[in-house]
């Protein structure tokens, strides 16, 4: 076992600090009693690989949003940060004797302060429309979900009756066989029309 471990994990030809990890190596599983019930497993695997991909993706879409909402946040809050620098630079330049009088740069500063908020207003706005609609589309898309579900599920009960009509017509067959196999031995009678 160690020679071939040697062979599969060679020994760097330098010194590492860190040990080297194996490769993955995948052992054959044995093959099942039937293929029928290889290619079920096969189907149910890829099922679960599916479902387990639309949840990364489910999930990659919602870290996605998040981000995108985070830099957004993290944008207006810059543009809200510069407003009220502007602005507090604006009321130390101003003089003490005219406190009651605002300057162009502070009424610039303010008015860039007010159309920064309109901004930001207009923006949740139109997230929380987004928000709405995206719930409905989920909303939407777990009702299709569920429809689908529950028509896989009568097709497939649909699936086990016709199995079992099937087991049960063969299982009357071989109970019958043995009348058919006297019938079919009985010779055939010519037809003859006049005797009929």
């Amino acid at each position: 076992m160690s020679a071939q471990a040697d062979s599969i994990h060679p020994k760097p030809p330098f010194p590492t600090r860190h040990p080297s990890t194996p490769t993955l190596a995948l052992t054959r599983r044995a093959s099942r009693q039937s293929s029928s019930s290889g290619n079920e497993e096969v189907e149910k695997f890829a099922r679960q690989m599916e479902a387990a991909f639309s949840e990364r993706e489910r999930q990659i879409a919602e870290a996605e949003a998040r981000l995108a909402d985070r830099a957004r946040d993290l944008d207006e809050m810059e543009a809200l940060l510069r407003a009220r620098e502007s602005l507090i630079a604006a009321t130390r330049l101003r003089d003490s004797k005219n406190r009651m009088e605002i300057t162009p740069r502070e009424a610039a500063a303010l008015n860039q302060l007010k159309e920064e908020l309109e901004r930001q207003e207009a923006s949740l706005r139109e997230a929380r429309a987004a928000i709405r609609e995206r719930e409905a589309f989920l909303e939407e898309s777990e009702n299709r979900l569920f429809a689908k579900v529950q028509e896989q599920q009568e097709k497939e009960t649909e699936l086990e009756q016709r199995e079992e009509e099937l087991v049960a017509r063969a299982i009357h067959s071989s109970e019958n066989e043995p009348a058919a196999v006297a019938a079919t031995n009985t010779p055939a009678r010519a037809y003859d029309e006049f005797r009929e």
